[in-house]
């Protein structure tokens, strides 16, 4: 059955707003895929892992989390935005 396009934007946006806030208020820790998952499944969204990941890359290209590999494990971890400042003109 087809859901409506409000629908579909509402349930994106509020998997990966709980995911930043999340990473936001715990921004001295890393996290993997999996614990990000339970953690979102503890607050009532049921996404699959492959889901999660997909969240994370699309923050990671955005530039709101940062991601590394440790012994074969990817971690993401809050990247503070500090702001856009344009460049200065020299005179």
């Amino acid at each position: 059955m087809p859901i409506s396009g409000s629908d579909f934007e509402e349930s994106g946006r509020e998997s990966s707003v709980l995911l930043i806030e999340f990473l936001r208020s715990n921004s001295r820790n890393a996290y993997n895929v999996d614990e990000l998952g339970e953690m979102l499944a503890s607050m009532g969204s049921n996404l699959t892992r492959e889901e999660v990941e997909r969240i994370l890359v699309s923050l990671e290209y955005a530039g709101r989390v940062k991601s590394k590999i440790i012994a074969g494990v990817t971690y993401y971890r809050y990247c503070k935005v500090l702001g856009y400042r344009p460049a200065r003109r020299f005179r």
